[in-house]
C-alpha cells in the first residue's frame, strides 16, 4: 500500500472526484454514504471497496484523519516544458515557480499546495536531484498537484533563458548583498520565481542569470524560513501585487 498515491478526507475526495474524476482507481469507504454525492463513480468505473478503521489506518505510515474514506489516484502526468512555453506565451500576466532542487517530499507537497492556491500558471522542476510527484507529495499537497501545470527540465539555466526570452523576468529568493526586500520589489507581470534547495538555497549560476535576487525580511532568529514557507510567502507576495488575487 505504501507505493499507492493516497489522498483523504471527505472534503478533500469529493472536491478531486469533481475535478479530476478520471484520476481516481479505487475509494475506500467506511461507510457507503460518504460516497452518496459522487454521481460520477460507475461512469469512470471507480472501484468502491468497504473498509474499517484499522485497514485504513494501515494504508499510511504515520497517523491521519481520514475521516473514513481514502482514494487511490493516478500517478502524475507532467507536461512537457515546450508544450508549457506554449500554453504561456499569449498570457499578460503569469506566475511561473522554478525549484532548484527540493529534495523532502512533504516540502514539494507544501509547496504545491501554496501554488495551488495562488494561482501558479506552471512549475518547473530538475529530472534529477529533485523529489518527483510521490505519494507523499500527493497527500501533503492534499491532491491539489493535479492542478498544476509541471514540467521537468535537465537543465533550469536553460529553462531561465527561455523564459527571459518569453518575456519573463526572474526574481531568485537570496540573501546576498545584492538582494532586495521583498516589499520593495514590483514585480513584473510575468514573473518567474525561484526557490531554492533546502540547505544550500538557489545555486550560484542561477542566482547570476536571474533578473533580480529578492529576500524575505526576518527578525533573523533562526537562519532562514522553511522553503515552503518561504515559497508560500513569496507567491502570495507577488500573487497580490500583480492582481492575481483581486
Amino acid at each position: 500500500m505504501e507505493q499507492l498515491n493516497l489522498i483523504y478526507g471527505k472534503h478533500a475526495i469529493e472536491e478531486f472526484a469533481q475535478k479530476h474524476p478520471k484520476m481516481i482507481r479505487k475509494i475506500w469507504v467506511k461507510d457507503f454514504k460518504y460516497i452518496e454525492k459522487f454521481t460520477n463513480l460507475e461512469e469512470f468505473g471507480i472501484k468502491v471497496i468497504k473498509s474499517n478503521d484499522e485497514q485504513l489506518n494501515k494504508m499510511f505510515y504515520e497517523e491521519v484523519n481520514h475521516q473514513g474514506i481514502v482514494a487511490e489516484v493516478k500517478e502524475y502526468n507532467y507536461v512537457p516544458f515546450a508544450q508549457a512555453l506554449e500554453n504561456l506565451k499569449d498570457k499578460s500576466t503569469a506566475i511561473v515557480l522554478l525549484l532548484d532542487q527540493i529534495h523532502d517530499s512533504h516540502n514539494f507537497g507544501a509547496i504545491l499546495r501554496s501554488a495551488s492556491l495562488l494561482g501558479i500558471e506552471q512549475v518547473v522542476i530538475l529530472d534529477r536531484k529533485q523529489v518527483s510527484v510521490n505519494s507523499t507529495v500527493v497527500k501533503t499537497s492534499a491532491g491539489t498537484v493535479y492542478d498544476l501545470s509541471i514540467s521537468k527540465v535537465s537543465n533550469l539555466n536553460n529553462a531561465i533563458r527561455e523564459f527571459q526570452q518569453h518575456g519573463f523576468w526572474v526574481y531568485s529568493t537570496n540573501i546576498n548583498k545584492h538582494s532586495v526586500d521583498i516589499r520593495k520589489v514590483d514585480f513584473a507581470q510575468k514573473t518567474v520565481l525561484v526557490i531554492g534547495n533546502e540547505q544550500k538555497g538557489v545555486s550560484d549560476l542561477i542566482t547570476k542569470n536571474s533578473d533580480m535576487n529578492i529576500f524575505i525580511p526576518s527578525t533573523k532568529i533562526i537562519d532562514s524560513f522553511n522553503a515552503s514557507v518561504a515559497a508560500a510567502i513569496a507567491m502570495f507576495e507577488i500573487a497580490n501585487k500583480i492582481g492575481k488575487l483581486d
